[in-house]
């Protein structure tokens, strides 16, 4: 009866331990927002060595690439994604204000 029992719990169970995150060198955040997708290490900057493999959901990635951005190879920092030569650099100044307040500032 307890060979059973076993049986039936890992028979139920399965779906849970066959899911694992998918990889990519460059992942964009396509397919279903609330799966995982890890980045496949990067070597870091003048070194030979590779960094921390980084795992998001895909709609953090997918967030990402629309605000033009990636993770360092070293997983630390939001960095300006090297790929996206589409997005073009904000230009801000500061209009209006007083003798006591600075203004507001106004990106295009």
């Amino acid at each position: 009866m307890k060979l059973w029992c076993v049986i039936a719990v890992l028979a139920l169970s399965a779906p849970a331990f066959a899911q694992r995150p998918a990889h990519s060198k460059y992942p964009d955040g396509t397919g279903d927002p609330d799966t995982i997708t890890c980045r496949t290490p990067q070597t870091l900057p003048g070194q030979r060595l590779l960094g921390p493999e980084v795992c998001k959901l895909n709609s953090q990635w997918a967030l990402l690439r629309k605000n033009g951005q990636d993770i360092s190879a070293d997983g630390s920092q939001i960095i300006p994604d090297p790929k996206n030569s589409a997005v073009t650099p904000m230009n801000c100044t500061t209009a209006g204000g007083g003798a006591t307040s600075g203004g507001a500032t106004v990106c295009h």
